[in-house]
């Protein structure tokens, strides 16, 4: 039943995308969103090496260093612990990274059901390019100061002895993709930095308060089950959320929500769709099933 329920939300997209008719307004910005999106493939492929080379390194990575004191993570066991309502919203399990990316990609395409008058490749550009350098101080930051993993004994059971050569760690690393994360890469979250993307691009292009102010909840939710959870410290969330508001209010530039697509005269023809961009599209697709795959594997 999902896989059919799948398949027809496809080809209902499909044909949506096929029978577009404003392609000539979305190819301005299409090389924009070429060169956003060829950055964040890159950074994401350079931050899965270091997820691996932080926890290689770890000094401590056998001696099963205990987490750090979290203060959040106590008020928030105890307030769970007070009341059967505080303890559902808490430990619940609203959303994860299959709802988020959902949204964004439905914002990006609900151009073709005229939701929106902005371009879903200039939306989509912004979204690229935030991910990129967003991810890239995350990187920095973990690089720079190893925090114990919230979970002692993390690399004994992620993974296996490192490679006594450099050359060697970094091939290991090369060679697995792990969209869970490591043992150390926190500060800051980097699902929380890919989770707060949805509430921020409902907020700039679809100002709908009902549907941002769900996601905002839905977000602070699901960041506090990763706290309770142990995948980060609170500090990692709040961070993640913080950092990637600013970098996406630092790249408005890239595709501002001051210039939507211009109005299209009444009785306009339907332009025609275009191989390359709709061979764009479908790359746009695959990258995230592929992502989708990788971060629950």
């Amino acid at each position: 039943m999902r896989s059919a329920h799948r398949c027809s939300s496809l080809l209902f997209l499909g044909y949506h995308v096929m029978t577009f008719k404003r392609w000539s307004d979305e190819f301005p910005y299409v090389l924009r969103f070429l060169v956003c999106f060829a950055a964040m493939i890159v950074e994401l492929l350079w931050e899965n090496v270091m997820v691996w080379i932080v926890s290689a390194t770890d000094m401590r990575k056998y001696d099963d260093p205990p987490g750090l004191q979290d203060n959040a993570e106590i008020a928030l066991n105890f307030l769970a612990g007070k009341h059967a309502l505080l303890g559902w919203f808490i430990n619940g399990k609203w959303a994860n990274i299959m709802h988020f990316l959902g949204c964004v990609l439905c914002l990006a395409f609900s151009v073709a059901w005229e939701q929106h008058p902005y371009s879903g490749f200039g939306v989509m550009a912004r979204f690229s390019l935030t991910i990129c350098f967003s991810r890239i101080l995350r990187t920095a930051s973990f690089m720079c100061t190893v925090l114990p993993s919230p979970r002692p004994g993390c690399y004994r059971r992620r993974f296996p002895p490192p490679p006594d050569s450099w050359t060697g760690i970094i091939w290991v690393g090369i060679r697995e993709l792990r969209g869970f994360g490591g043992c150390n890469d926190l500060i800051f979250s980097g699902h929380g930095a890919f989770w707060s993307l949805g509430p921020l691009m409902f907020q700039t292009y679809y100002p709908n308060k009902f549907s941002t102010s769900l996601l905002w909840i839905a977000l602070v939710q699901t960041s506090i089950r990763d706290v309770i959870d142990k995948q980060h410290y609170s500090v990692d969330m709040l961070l993640a959320v913080v950092v990637t508001w600013a970098v996406w209010s630092w790249l408005r530039w890239v595709y501002p929500e001051s210039q939507p697509l211009p109005q299209r005269p009444e009785g306009a023809a339907a332009d025609k769709p275009n191989a390359l961009v709709l061979t764009l599209v479908g790359v746009g697709l695959l990258t995230a099933a592929v992502a989708v795959f990788v971060a629950k594997s």
